[in-house]
């Protein structure tokens, strides 16, 4: 037994000793990247970016040792690399097999530089192999912010004196507050607008909101978001790279809720949340508790508009694309919609774009009865993918008064009696409207094309009202009012 334990370690030995040791690519030759130059959108100053990718390829038939990857940057640099696995901005020695790649990770935090306009910081990552050298260059674009962070709590007590209170943590406004356009406006966490304050929003002003953020009014407060046509209000992710130019629900929502009053919103785009607007039960019937104008809301995950037993009214207006429903006018309320484009031409439309009741149901089951007391829609358009974009459930046991008055719909016919000019009139139905785009590579335009039915099939009683449309043309200098948000221009 002995003897052939040491026969054993001397094959061992003899195998080890003739094993040859590891050799490289010795000649010149160059790495392939799977970019030339990796770039950042703009990128906030203080907060770090999203996390960006670089492949390296060894094309050859041979292994090959890349002497060093590093950044070419001083130590000052607000890039950050990860090589392979470890994070470090030099690494040297790396073996990269034959036909086969490495990965790069690049992220970069910019400081603040006390000015409001855009700057560039660039630097690039050097590759030596063999006596070559190669790179990729970075580009980040840097932009000074106003930051919102929690600076206020409000604890609410657990009626069950087992569990903890609810602490809520939110940005504190409760007096009247300006934001401008001089830089972009960051939310993290909630804005809470209350005891009477005001926000306002002023032309141009574009409000970037982090994951699960929320701009929340409550009772007794204003939201105020003024645009004008030539510099509107933009409201979106604080996420700017291409790849999350169309992914919705990146934040949360603009909730108006119970008791908050005197909401304006006008020429403003409010796309890729949870929810575009939440309004919720108002503090008095008789007078809107949100007014909307010249105003797209689009591409979020759940609704672009969740009315519950609100009053709003709306005038050229584009909500579109939202996950379930455009506009979800949910037991009862007061709305009029005039000249409005409601369009959903999403891959995953499956739900009408237009959604309304009079009541709901509780936890228990039991129907909840809540008044629809007017629910008008003049010289919109109610279209898109599926069999029908109007959905209505009413119940018999309270109001229920809607109308459609000379819109161009798409629904299913046999569901309603179209004969009764109490609930539609002088409608267009499942013609398409012909919109000039309706899906590119995500990019959708609703205006209409000039073979669309939607022109001049309009009330001219209504267009009076709404007499310029959402880009500020008049809809009274040619043969009628077309129908929707965008006035044909020829």
């Amino acid at each position: 037994m002995k003897a052939f334990f040491r026969l054993s370690l001397l094959i061992l030995i003899s195998l080890t000793a003739c094993r040859k040791s590891n050799t490289y690519y010795q000649g010149s030759t160059n790495l392939r990247f799977s970019t030339d130059t990796l770039l950042f959108d703009t990128v906030f100053t203080t907060v770090g970016s999203i996390t960006k990718r670089i492949k390296v390829y060894n094309d050859l038939d041979e292994d090959l040792q890349i002497d060093e990857i590093k950044l070419a940057g001083s130590e000052d640099t607000p890039y950050r690399l990860n090589i392979d696995g470890l994070q470090n901005d030099v690494a040297q020695d790396i073996l990269l097999r034959s036909k086969d790649s490495l990965h790069i990770f690049v992220e970069v935090t910019i400081d603040p530089n006390n000015t409001n306009q855009p700057h560039i910081h660039t630097d690039s990552i050097t590759f030596l192999t063999n006596g070559n050298l190669q790179d990729v260059d970075l580009v980040a674009w840097g932009q000074d912010a106003h930051f919102y962070y929690s600076n206020s709590f409000l604890v609410y007590t657990n009626e069950d004196a087992q569990q903890p209170n609810d602490t809520v943590f939110f940005y504190n406004i409760s007096n009247t507050t300006n934001w401008t356009d001089d830089k972009p406006h960051v939310i993290y966490g909630n804005v809470f607008v209350r005891n009477g304050g005001t926000l306002n929003i002023n032309p141009g002003s574009k409000i970037y909101l982090h994951h699960n953020a929320n701009i929340i009014v409550l009772e007794g407060s204003s939201l105020k978001i003024r645009g004008d046509v030539s510099n509107p209000v933009l409201v979106t992710s604080d996420r700017l790279d291409e790849y999350y130019k169309d992914i919705p629900g990146q934040w949360g929502r603009i909730w108006l809720a119970g008791g908050s009053s005197n909401n304006i919103i006008e020429n403003a785009t409010i796309k890729n949340g949870s929810i575009g607007l939440y309004v919720d039960t108002v503090a008095s019937r008789y007078e809107p508790n949100l007014i909307l104008k010249n105003t797209i809301i689009s591409n979020h995950s759940n609704y672009g508009i969740r009315a519950y037993s609100s009053n709003i009214k709306a005038s050229n207006c584009q909500i579109s694309d939202n996950g379930i429903h455009d506009l979800y006018l949910f037991a009862g309320g007061d709305y009029r919609f005039s000249h409005c484009t409601f369009a959903n031409y999403n891959s995953g439309h499956a739900y009408p774009s237009v959604r309304m009741s009079n009541y709901y149901e509780d936890n228990n089951g039991k129907e909840q009865l809540r008044p629809m007391i007017r629910a008008d829609f003049e010289n919109c358009i109610i279209y898109g993918s599926i069999e029908s974009e109007v959905g209505i459930e009413s119940s018999a046991n309270a109001l229920f008064d809607f109308k459609f008055n000379h819109c161009l719909m798409k629904l299913e016919k046999s569901d309603y009696e179209l004969s009764n000019t109490n609930y539609f009139e002088g409608n267009l139905f499942n013609e398409s409207p012909k919109f000039i785009q309706t899906m590119s590579a995500y990019e959708y335009n609703y205006e209409l094309d000039s073979l669309s039915p939607a022109i001049n099939s309009g009330r001219s009683s209504t267009a009076y009202q709404f007499r310029k449309d959402f880009y500020g043309n008049s809809r009274l200098s040619d043969e009628g009012p077309d129908i929707g948000a965008f006035e044909r221009i020829e």
